[in-house]
């Protein structure tokens, strides 16, 4: 009677989880639908969280991200719809961000383009307490309307770093990390609090950041940056006040706003026409894209790199999945340059190498690589870009880091501590140098010191060469030091300032060419369509690999995450 039971719930979960995809696969099959665009609509826009870089590859990471939105995909809809006499307005939802600065610097960027056709475009604040994040995306359009009752938390930027040598301590576990150089790590698991040269490090980040977004915002609501910051050092500024101060234009609610865009005519009267972003830039792409021309392929390295392959669910940049399409660009003949748009702290040094040595090679080959940094592109994301032709950063993309860590836990006092006893089988003195049973001795420590010496003078080696800076210059500006975009750019580190929209240009000029020639921007890897998912088994389990075969991927993938090695990563800087 139990197997019975088993037998019936097992059947009922699997005829639960096809019901489930099958609704799914109809929403999927049913929104990529032509959409029909009437004279008058309104591109609606709704930005919340974060945003990917590209659309996904698989099919089914689409069916988890229903609005589809993302940074690619966002440009080319406000490009067509600039271009296309039936959208006469965008109207811009704006929900919590989890968004970098770097990142929306990119969407007001195509906000302000977008602009340039006289076309408007009204933001919402639809949150309880928008902050820097949504005021810094906001403030780009011609509009804002704040949700009755909600206000503005406005009150400067933190950054907070936590330190758990404390608790480490607590658990007899003796942390054992190196780091090159005094900015690479603020020491986290080994230090208490920050050191002088992280803490000024970090000041410097946030006053720049921070100053940019009252001079921005400042600029764009007509206000004085005083002003600005008086408002700021009161903190939740309400809704009243808000009106009061011009920080927003008007207070209402979602329908407020679309009754202002009733721009089309239905049986003689107006009518509010939205179209969504995604659906919208599907259906416009045909008669607005670009299909034809010199063909530039658009690549994001979005993520940790490590060294084997890429995952699009856990944000892996995979140093071996990477080279290998680069190589293939390389051998493409129709492709003519590659925009490699990299958005990543950095992880494996094997797997940055991977990336570096391929961008060399087709840079080599007389292919321009032209690198567009997002969000951050620091450490190993930087490592991976400095062989290109030009780097270009958004002000506030968070870079540089050329440094390298290792870090190992010995756990003996807390074996102890719990009662438990590791013994050990060796026959070389070495053997156990990274094992977490036991502390480095005084030899092994030398010897991991030494490895990474040797990283380190290789990555300000190849960054000295790549950025034409005297090796002991570049030492200076090296050392693990994080930088903003802007501060990049005077180091020396960056060419210039500027977007995708900057990308696209600048490969133009690689290329040498006219006005009247077109480049065609072509995404690589191409996004598979519904059905071609369905037949590569990546929506139903017509390929899954066998169970052994699973567990020795997942073994390997763990491996190279967590065997101790010298890691190019940036220390994470979180601004709130």
């Amino acid at each position: 009677m139990r197997g019975r039971t088993l037998l019936l719930v097992v059947l009922g979960l699997v005829v639960l989880i096809v019901i489930v995809l099958a609704i799914g696969i109809f929403f999927f099959w049913a929104f990529q639908q032509p959409v029909s665009i009437a004279e008058g609509s309104v591109l609606e826009v709704v930005v919340s969280g974060s945003m990917p870089e590209v659309p996904p590859t698989n099919a089914l990471v689409e069916l988890l991200q229903p609005s589809g939105l993302n940074l690619f995909g966002l440009r080319q809809a406000f490009e067509y719809a600039a271009k296309d006499d039936r959208i006469k307005a965008v109207y811009l939802e704006i929900q919590p961000l989890s968004m970098s600065f770097a990142e929306i610097e990119e969407v007001r960027d195509q906000i302000i383009d977008f602009r340039k056709s006289k076309k408007r475009v009204h933001a919402f604040l639809a949150l309880d307490l928008a902050g820097e994040a949504e005021m810094y995306l906001a403030s780009a359009c011609d509009s804002i309307t704040l949700n009755p009752g909600a206000g503005l938390l406005v009150n400067g930027l933190l950054a907070e770093v936590s330190f758990y040598k404390g608790t480490l301590d607590k658990l007899h576990v003796k942390p054992e990390f190196i780091e090159f150089k005094e900015y690479k790590n603020p020491g986290t698991y080994s230090r208490t609090q920050m050191t002088p040269e992280y803490r000024g490090m970090l000041e410097s980040i946030v006053r720049d950041i921070e100053d940019r977004f009252v001079t921005a915002v400042a600029a764009d609501r007509k206000i004085s940056p005083e002003r600005l910051r008086e408002l700021m050092r009161n903190g939740i500024i309400k809704d009243d006040v808000a009106l009061r101060e011009k920080l927003v234009d008007s207070l209402g609610y979602k329908h407020d706003v679309r009754d202002g865009l009733k721009l089309a005519s239905e049986a003689g009267k107006k009518t509010y026409k939205g179209v969504g972003a995604e659906r919208y830039r599907s259906a416009a792409a045909a008669d607005y894209g670009i299909s034809t021309g010199t063909k530039v392929a658009f690549v994001a390295a979005e993520g940790i790199i490590t060294s084997g392959s890429s995952e699009e669910f856990g944000g892996i940049v995979g140093g071996n999945t990477m080279s290998t399409m680069l190589a293939r660009l390389r051998e493409d003949k129709s492709v003519k340059g590659i925009i490699l748009r990299v958005n990543s702290p950095g992880g494996s040094v094997v797997g940055s190498e991977m990336v570096w040595e391929e961008v060399r090679m087709l840079e080599k080959q007389g292919k321009p690589v032209i690198v567009s940094m997002s969000g951050v592109a620091a450490s190993g994301g930087y490592y991976i870009s400095m062989s290109a032709r030009k780097i270009l950063t958004q002000p506030s993309t968070i870079t540089g880091s050329v440094g390298v860590i290792f870090g190992k836990f010995d756990l003996s006092g807390f074996y102890d501590w719990v009662g438990m006893n590791v013994e050990q089988v060796k026959i070389s003195p070495n053997a156990d140098i990274f094992s977490l049973s036991n502390g480095m001795s005084d030899e092994q420590r030398k010897q991991v010191e030494t490895w990474m010496a040797d990283v380190y003078d290789t990555f300000v080696g190849k960054a000295a060469k790549s950025r034409k800076i005297d090796p002991d210059q570049m030492e200076n500006k090296a050392r693990g030091r994080v930088y903003t975009g802007i501060q990049a750019k005077a180091a020396g580190l960056v060419d210039e300032i500027g977007g995708v929209k900057k990308a696209v240009e600048d490969m133009r000029q690689a290329l040498k060419l006219s006005k009247d020639e077109k480049l065609h921007l072509v995404l690589y890897p191409r996004p598979k369509t519904l059905w071609e998912s369905l037949s590569s088994g990546d929506l139903l389990p017509v390929k899954m690999p066998k169970i052994g075969q699973l567990k020795a991927w997942i073994e390997a993938e763990a491996s190279s995450l967590t065997t101790p090695a010298p890691w190019i990563l940036a220390p994470a800087i979180r601004l709130k």
